[in-house]
């Protein structure tokens, strides 16, 4: 039974990793072509509209089809994915090195700075983080750098609830108290010791972070909230708009953003049981 569960978790793993680098290689191959091909790097391509080619059914010329602007949806669709990409990566990156700071200091802080923080983390973890992203993009403003702070406020409160119970665990271990005993300071045991133990977790977490980043983006860009015209979320908007006269945008940006979702998701899921040092052996 044990050596079954071991392989299911090898092929969710490598699943994972195929479908990811695919997306990956679109993504190289589209930067390539509009900054080095069709474009520069000072004035990138961008998809152009043409309304002479208005919600064109896919063809040759046209593989997925146009949009209501006359533009290639393949290209469209090709710009969004570095925009969702990027700002992914960005958000995740930010939040979890925040999370890590603040879930440290609410694990072995002391005073105020301890309860503000533990506090905080807890006030923003139990709201909906839709309902804040809303919020702040409503004050913020709509743009590409709203929008990242959003995530980022919404984003931090889990990394740091998974860097507190790790902090936790690695700082009650016996040698821990024994570094601490001979005079250890706190940085470099955070660094030498608490932050390589809870790197692994965080690491699967940062991989589900970054699912969970798309999807809150394009969930946003649905509602009109999106930081790019180009957002997923804001072309899945605009195809229900011609659901009837052209289903084709609603069912391929659903299935290419599912895809993208389940390949992290079983990317990270692969990760944890390779790489989680909780992991039973």
């Amino acid at each position: 039974m044990k050596e079954h569960t071991n392989r299911k978790l090898n092929k969710e793993l490598k699943i994972g990793l195929f479908l990811i680098s695919l997306f990956v290689i679109w993504a190289i191959a589209w930067t390539v072509y509009s900054n080095f091909i069709a474009g520069s790097i000072s004035s990138p391509y961008l998809p152009i509209a043409t309304i002479s080619n208005e919600l064109l059914s896919p063809s040759s010329l046209f593989p997925l089809g146009t949009d209501i602007y006359g533009r290639s949806l393949l290209e469209v669709i090709s710009e969004g994915l570095i925009y969702s990409l990027t700002l992914a990566i960005i958000v995740s990156f930010i939040a979890a090195a925040i999370g890590i700071i603040i879930g440290y200091i609410t694990a072995e802080g002391r005073g105020f700075l301890k309860y503000f923080c533990d506090l905080s983390t807890n006030l923003i973890f139990i709201f909906p983080s839709i309902l804040i992203a809303i919020m702040v993009m409503s004050v913020v403003g709509q743009s590409m750098s709203g929008l990242i702070v959003t995530m980022i406020f919404t984003g931090w409160p889990s990394y740091a609830k998974v860097a507190r119970g790790e902090a936790q665990r690695v700082l009650s271990l016996s040698y821990v108290e024994s570094a601490r005993a001979v005079g250890v300071s706190e940085t470099r045991l955070f660094l030498k010791t608490v932050l390589p133990s809870i790197l692994p977790v965080l690491i699967v977490n940062f991989v589900l972070g970054i699912s969970g980043v798309i999807v809150s983006e394009a969930t946003l860009g649905f509602l009109g909230l999106g930081g790019s015209e180009y957002s997923w979320g804001n072309l899945l908007s605009m195809g229900k708009t011609v659901l009837l006269e052209a289903p084709y945008i609603v069912v391929f940006l659903s299935v290419i953003l599912g895809t993208l979702i389940i390949g992290l998701n079983l990317l990270g899921d692969g990760l944890r049981d390779f790489i989680d040092p909780r992991k039973s052996s």
